[in-house]
Order: structure tokens, then sequence, then C-alpha cells
């Protein structure tokens, strides 16, 4: 699985319904994994919930949420 490494420059908090779903601070660095059917990149906060961080265009290139940066973009891992 591709990987890529995002820093996140302007900490967010994400709700559902009233419940906190994630939570990713100024600086933190996430470890992000490409969902190959999606086109989409997810990783994890410090609680383990999901985090989406970016996504493949229709050219294959990385488009990132606008509040993450790369830091490194990874093999794959399989």
């Amino acid at each position: 699985m591709k990987q890529i490494k995002a820093r996140c420059i302007d900490g967010f908090q994400e709700f559902n319904q009233g419940q906190l779903t994630c939570e990713v601070n100024d600086g933190e660095e996430l470890v992000a994994e490409l969902h190959e059917e999606s086109e989409e990149y997810f990783s994890t906060d410090s609680k383990g919930r999901e985090v989406y961080v970016g996504c493949l265009d229709m050219n294959g290139t990385l488009e990132l949420d606008d509040c993450f940066e790369l830091v490194e973009e990874g093999a794959d891992t399989e």
C-alpha cells in the first residue's frame, strides 16, 4: 500500500452529530495510506480515529486537504 507523511499546518476537530470524530493538532505528522478503490489517503489521529488527509486527482496527482502539507511521499509497502 502506498503511504505519505503529512504535517498538519492548521489544527482541527471534526464532529458528526455532535460527536468528536477526529482531532489533529498543529505540527502533528501523520502517516497516511492510500485506499486504492477510492484513491483517498487516510490516517488515524492520536486516539485511533480515521482522518482524511487527501486524494489523487484524475491525473494521479496528490491533492492534500488544506490543513496538511506534504512531508514525505513514500513507496509501496507491500
